[in-house]
This record gives structure tokens, sequence and C-alpha cells, in this order.
């Protein structure tokens, strides 16, 4: 197994940067304050996997087993930049195997986000998966902010992921040729020794270009950035896991009506071992015409 390169110092302060952006302040009778800065100007609503890893955290701060396998949201409005979002934990159930926790995300008293997780304690039993796609090996690909560079030529700004794929992200499929995206990837900089923070992690991480199965379909020439958005959120851990080194990610929308597309993802280990699964409906809606307006 390759052992990661060190990272650099501007890569640690990204990764440290994003541990410091899922932390949670407590405030008391199990709620907690969350933060999301706001990345760009002209960025005008909060990333919902920001919210789902925040939510995680809260869940798991109240449960007594740190193993979450589960995670099922409804994004309910867009969260807005620069104001707190208060995460208020409800505790469903409390078993011997498995627990229970609800988490509302508000702002400003305003729902936004609405999610149940559940926790589990490890216990021996059936066990298989299907073989991880036979996919070239990240050394062999380079840094996606690198290869594909922005239009004028310059880097894409560096974040807490580095990921590597294996044609363009705005390549559209031919007649024919599966519509699957295949992307490696992993942090920059070892994340802290922390379970919980490590299932949040890739909560968040799962939420990260989710319509990009839709873009290897339809590409995003007539679609509407501002009107496409997340409605529901499913993940499943099936692995006790750390997110170190790469991981395999493979996305796919195997069927969309009336302007709601269904996302699905597997993420494998470097080893092979299929380690989660998410699936996610989104709007996506076409650009209108003057007409339309």
């Amino acid at each position: 197994m390759t052992t990661q390169r060190a990272a650099t110092r501007e890569e640690e302060e990204h990764v440290a940067k994003f541990v410091r952006q899922l932390d949670l302040e407590p405030a008391g009778d199990d709620r907690f304050i969350g933060r999301a800065d706001r990345e760009h100007p002209e960025w005008n609503r909060v990333f919902g996997g920001l919210v789902l890893g925040q939510a995680a955290i809260a869940a798991g701060r109240t449960a007594p087993d740190p193993s979450m396998h589960s995670l099922h949201a409804y994004f309910l409005r867009g969260g807005t930049p620069d104001v707190p979002i208060e995460y208020k934990v409800e505790r469903v159930r409390d078993g011997r195997t498995f627990t229970s926790r609800r988490v509302l995300a508000s702002q400003n008293g305003v729902p936004i986000c609405d999610s149940t997780m559940s926790f589990a304690h490890p216990e021996d039993g059936i066990s298989h998966q299907d073989a991880m796609p036979d996919v070239p090996a990240p050394e062999s690909l380079r840094d996606s902010r690198i290869e594909y560079p922005m239009e004028d030529g310059s880097l894409w700004p560096l974040g807490p992921v580095e990921w590597r794929v294996f044609v363009p992200y705005d390549y559209i499929a031919k007649p024919g040729e599966p519509a699957t995206v295949h992307e490696w990837f992993r942090f920059r900089a070892p994340l802290p020794d922390d379970p919980v923070l490590h299932a949040a992690a890739l909560s968040s991480c799962s939420d990260m270009g989710s319509l990009n199965g839709i873009e290897r379909r339809y590409g995003w020439d007539g679609m509407s950035h501002h009107a496409s958005a997340s409605l529901d959120h499913a993940f499943w851990l099936h692995r006790p896991m750390r997110l170190d080194g790469w991981f395999l990610m493979v996305t796919d929308s195997p069927v969309a009506h009336a302007a709601r597309a269904l996302t699905l993802r597997q993420f494998y280990a470097r080893d092979g071992t299929h380690i989660a699964t998410m699936a996610q409906e989104a709007v996506v809606r076409r650009e209108r015409s003057e007409a339309e307006r």
C-alpha cells in the first residue's frame, strides 16, 4: 500500500479549516451551534454536505457508540452563509444494538434540514460485496485541479480534498458509453483520530459533486445551477472506516423524470472494500427562456 506523501503547510491548513467547520459549539440541552463561512462572495447557499457532516457530529456527540451506520436527511431550505446553524438532537432510541437520533438543523428558527442517524454496536453476521470496478490506480493520474484547470488556465482553488479523475468532469458520455463517473479522492492531510469525525467527513464528501452523474449524461449547457438543488440524501456506512489514503467514488444516475434525478454512489477503500453507499434525489431544472420568465 502506497504511503501518503507529506502534506504541505497550505494543505494542512485547508484540512484543519474543514475540521473546524465540522466542529460544533455545545449550546445545552442536546443543542449545538455550527457555522458555515462564505467561501466565495457569489455563493449564497450553505453546502448541503457541510450540514450533513455537522448533523452527524451533533448526533454522534449524544450516542453511546460512535459507529454510525446510516444517515437519512431531507433538505428543506437552502441555508444562508454567515448565519449560525442550530442543531437540536432528539434522542429517539437507545437500544442494545441500535441507537437512533433525529437532528433538526435551523437558522433563525427556520428549519433547513431534517435528518435521522442510526448507530450500531458491532456484531458478527453475514458479509458479502460485489467487486470494486477495475480502474487505473490513482498514481497514474494527476490532481484534477492541475490536470483540468479553469478556462483561463489558472488552477482551481485548493481545498481539503484531492480528486483524481479519468476524464474531465464536463465530458458527456457518448451513445453506448456508460454514464458513470469514477473518482479517486483523499484528504490532503491526516484527519484527527476521532471515529465520529471520520464518519461525518465521509458524510460530507458524499454530497460533493453529487450532480456529476447528471452532468455526464447531459452536460450543463441549458441547465440552471441556480434552480438545481438536493432534495433528500441517504448514506450508509457498511464497515468501520478511517479516511486515510485513497478511496474510489463511483457515481451514476440511473433514472430521472419531472426534473427530479436520482444519484447512486458507492465508496471503496484502496484495497477494494466497499465501505459506503449514497442515494440522493435532486431537482435539476433547465434554464428558462426570456419568454418563460
